[in-house]
């Protein structure tokens, strides 16, 4: 590969990374926001759920906007955005105030995760399905961060420093992306036709309701995780280490996913999920090394499902133009469902979370039937 794709790859890359703290870095500070702005712990899940709302409600947009302006600049205006509002929230006056800026944190998301993935086909076409599967190990490597860094950090710094520091690397990537890419395509005017038939397509919506279950797991059981193995006693920063190895153990998932794309992709997906379900149904009634099990389990499987779900995504539709706004539409189906989960969780926890890991199981599972309505050239094709 020619040096200055390597580069131009590495930004993406590290971007990526730093992207991804901001996913998770929230998870070891929900108990101090809570005890900071003297709420209730089961309205936390308000925070989580902005943020993915913001995700959810502009990834379509962002795919617009892409295709008319390059995924290059879209990606730029995602990420500064990003870092900014992360900086921003570091300086929440009340809880409200927290909830509105991760929001936005939510929307810078939104421009950037999908046309990163179209810069990287810009870049290597021909290396695309791979190319995901780092770009997803990329982002374990940051949630893992996230969440393990700021566990030891946030007693003794305050969980303000989380944002801050945040916000400030996601900058400085967004910086070097800027310099490494020099230049994108740029597109003519918008194509409402294409634009239409995209969003439309039944393909996608089936695919990104089937697989939204386990998207939601993926996001919500490393959030939750520390504050529920403190709950049962575990050491807080042992707590913090298992919610972190959750997205660490997806890095080796990223890289296995180009192999098992070869064999069955949809079916194994939804053994797989199936399987991951279950397991975290059994969280309650599961001994303290079984959950290292369970958390290393989801960590590696969430990962080649999601990889794989996006390199068919990819691969039914090759056009670069619309590449952003293909994934963004996936994304945002489950960002959009997904975003209600973390706060049901949160409610359903009021209960106890037993009762919390069997609705979060149990809906990872029931969405699959969704895959089974697809169409019979995507069976065919995907799932044989």
């Amino acid at each position: 590969m020619p040096r200055g794709n390597s580069i131009r790859i590495s930004s993406v890359m590290v971007s990526r990374l730093f992207y991804a703290l901001n996913w998770y870095n929230i998870s070891p500070a929900l108990l101090p926001i809570s005890q900071s702005f003297n709420v209730p712990f089961s309205y936390t899940g308000l925070a989580l759920s902005s943020f993915l709302l913001g995700a959810g409600i502009f990834q379509l947009p962002a795919g617009i906007v892409s295709s008319r302006i390059g995924a290059r600049r879209t990606a730029l205006i995602g990420l500064y955005l990003m870092g900014a509002a992360a900086i921003l929230s570091a300086y929440s006056a009340n809880f409200i105030e927290l909830v509105c800026l991760r929001f936005l944190v939510g929307v810078g998301a939104a421009f950037y995760f999908s046309t990163a993935i179209a810069i990287l086909n810009e870049i290597a076409p021909e290396r695309i399905a791979g190319l995901i599967g780092y770009y997803n190990a990329s982002f374990n490597i940051g949630a893992g961060a996230g969440i393990i860094a700021f566990t030891p950090l946030i007693p003794i710094f305050g969980w303000r420093i989380d944002f801050l520091v945040s916000g400030v690397v996601v900058l400085a990537s967004a910086i070097f992306m800027q310099v490494a890419i020099k230049r994108g395509a740029i597109y003519g005017g918008f194509d409402s036709k294409n634009i239409r038939a995209r969003l439309l397509d039944r393909r996608t919506w089936l695919l990104g309701v089937g697989l939204v279950g386990l998207w939601s797991l993926n996001y919500t059981l490393p959030e939750y995780f520390k504050s529920y193995g403190s709950l049962i006693n575990i050491n807080s920063n042992i707590a913090g280490l298992m919610g972190g190895i959750i997205p660490i153990a997806g890095i080796a998932g990223g890289i296995l996913a180009g192999t098992i794309r070869r064999s069955n992709p949809l079916r194994m997906a939804a053994i797989l999920v199936i399987i991951i379900g279950l397991l975290v149904m059994a969280i309650p009634f599961i001994p303290y090394l079984g959950l290292w099990f369970i958390l290393i389990a989801v960590g590696l499987v969430a990962t080649i499902v999601i990889s794989l779900e996006y390199a068919i995504v990819a691969l039914m539709d090759r056009d670069s133009r619309y590449m952003a706004l293909n994934i963004g539409l996936i994304n945002s189906i489950q960002i959009g469902i997904g975003s209600v989960v973390p706060a049901v969780f949160g409610f359903v926890e009021i209960y106890g979370f037993s009762y919390s890991w069997l609705f979060l199981g149990a809906f990872s599972i029931s969405t699959l039937v969704f895959l089974l309505l697809l169409p019979r050239d995507v069976l065919r094709f995907y799932g044989r």
